[in-house]
């Protein structure tokens, strides 16, 4: 992968709710999420959530399968591992109750 693909995935990730959410759909697993439940864990309207939702698609961060009515959401399985251990990393240190030393 070249490097301005990850400068254009942390770019869209440079956005705190845009964020919560890619880790929300980390956490769900290949099973994925629904707009719905998204929509319900962080109080967001439907067409914020839409662009959000877009953003992460554009970059290749995520990709929506046609399982459910409005779909289901879930991690691109082209996503570079090692871009993903970042995440991995940060959601078992939070389940740990670890907090880096900055």
């Amino acid at each position: 992968m070249k490097i301005n693909n990850y400068c254009a995935m942390f770019e869209a990730l440079g956005f705190e709710a845009r964020l919560k959410v890619f880790k929300y759909i980390i956490q769900s697993g290949n099973q994925g999420v629904a707009p719905k439940q998204i929509i319900q864990e962080f109080d967001l309207d439907s067409g914020t959530l839409s662009f959000h939702l877009k953003k992460l698609e554009k970059v290749q961060l995520i990709t929506k399968t046609e399982a459910a009515k409005r779909g289901k959401y879930r991690v691109s399985p082209s996503l570079p591992k090692s871009f993903m251990q970042i995440f991995l990393v940060e959601l078992a240190n939070e389940s740990a109750g670890f907090m880096p030393l900055l």
